[in-house]
């Protein structure tokens, strides 16, 4: 591949690893983030100030880049939830990428779930609510548990669980509270095992080749906000379902308007069948594109985004998974309060079976009750021969680190 130039929207730690990976591939990489002291700018050939989230912004800066500094031939993102900004900029320079339409209904949960809906996509229950009254009489009639959340918010902000216990009116302010357009929805809860997919669509041909189980296990912990605490791969669920959810995930993507492009899907398994929460039009974050899916499958769907996204050829037969490694991710919850000493790193990174390990906190730092997926104090990943051996070394490594709190 000659040296084309790519831009890189968001230069946080989820986006390094595709920052690197773009330059080990021969490209010259561009890197934007509002942050200017963003950990990826550290390895970019080159980067400007944008806000991922302001998309006239980042049209702006990209197009004095692409006409004053060096030609822009790809543009794409990972881990940030912006795919009409992405569209923006790739409209604008005339590049490949997802289409505005498909962005926009990407990037607003409820036009989602409508577009799933009419073109018959299994999805929760679901309802733009009107206000504090019509909320009320929303959970009277159809009871509980139920789902509130922001339309178009991210990382789990403002996602309540909704049980008898419930106060309501903190509930619906706490969630349009997290709207930047002070919109809200609700829906029904679904009760079954909660699933991540990764597919990679391309003229017609889809392949799933990231499955992992998501890791609720401590959901009464957090109520009545909704944190994930990782996940397993494979996925332990029966092959037959698997087949039945990756089908869902890949026709709702497809009824996005995903084209040639990944899409990052959240599902539950229910008594009914599958059922999808969202589809992100962009690689997953928590590394689960960048570190778990080619461990777990020798696949390289960042590969591929890339690709697709200077408009080269992609070799199809290399999305077909390949084998399937064992590996457990989890985070770090320390208890409230401000955080004194972190004991146990330096033995922790010694470990051979370690993967990916994290810290974002430091001595100092204060710690809160956690209501989203941003305040997550660190993250790791181990690998094993078995489910039970990659199970083991993560509690080996929950244990080994301390966090010791004033």
């Amino acid at each position: 591949m000659s040296q084309k130039t790519l831009l890189v929207l968001g230069a946080g730690p989820e986006q390094v690893p595709v920052i690197q990976q773009a330059k080990r591939m021969g490209l010259y990489v561009v890197a934007s983030d509002i942050n200017p002291k963003a950990e990826g700018f550290k390895y970019a050939n080159d980067y400007f100030i944008a806000s991922t989230y302001d998309a006239d912004q980042t049209v702006k800066e990209a197009l004095f880049f692409n006409r004053k500094k060096r030609k822009i031939n790809g543009v794409m993102t990972a881990a940030s939830d912006v795919p009409l900004t992405v569209a923006r900029v790739t409209a604008v320079l005339g590049l490949p990428g997802n289409s505005i339409e498909t962005a926009t209904i990407a990037q607003d949960k409820l036009l989602m779930k409508e577009t799933f809906k009419k073109y018959g996509v299994p999805v929760p229950w679901f309802l733009k609510l009107r206000g504090l009254g019509h909320f009320k009489k929303i959970v009277k009639e159809h009871g509980a548990p139920l789902v509130i959340k922001p339309v178009d918010s991210r990382g789990a902000r403002g996602v309540l669980f909704i049980d008898d216990k419930t106060d309501l009116e903190w509930s619906y302010k706490e969630s349009k509270a997290n709207s930047p357009t002070g919109r809200i929805m609700v829906e029904e809860f679904l009760e079954g095992p909660q699933i991540s997919t990764e597919s990679f669509l391309y003229d017609g041909f889809s392949v799933t080749p990231g499955i992992a189980d998501r890791n609720y296990r401590d959901l009464k912990k957090f109520i009545p906000y909704i944190i994930e605490n990782g996940g397993e791969l494979p996925s332990n669920l029966p092959e037959a379902e698997q087949v039945s959810i990756k089908k869902i995930a890949e026709l709702a993507a497809s009824v996005l308007g995903i084209k040639r492009n990944s899409a990052k899907g959240d599902l539950v398994l229910t008594k009914e069948g599958p059922k999808v929460i969202e589809i992100a039009a962009r690689l997953s974050g928590g590394y689960f594109s960048t570190h778990e899916i080619p461990l777990n499958t020798g696949v390289d769907l960042v590969e591929a985004v890339i690709k697709v996204s200077l408009g080269e050829k992609i070799e199809l037969e290399k999305l077909t998974p390949k084998y399937k490694n064992f590996m457990v991710q989890r985070y770090f919850f320390p208890k409230p309060g401000v955080i004194k000493s972190i004991k146990g790193v330096d033995k922790i990174k010694k470990l051979p079976f370690l993967i990916l390990f994290r810290i974002y906190v430091k001595p100092g730092d204060t710690i809160k009750k956690i209501e989203n997926h941003t305040e997550r104090a660190g993250v790791f990943t181990v690998v094993g021969e078995t489910r039970t051996e990659a199970f083991e070394r993560s509690k080996k490594i929950i244990n080994s680190l301390m966090f010791t709190m004033n």
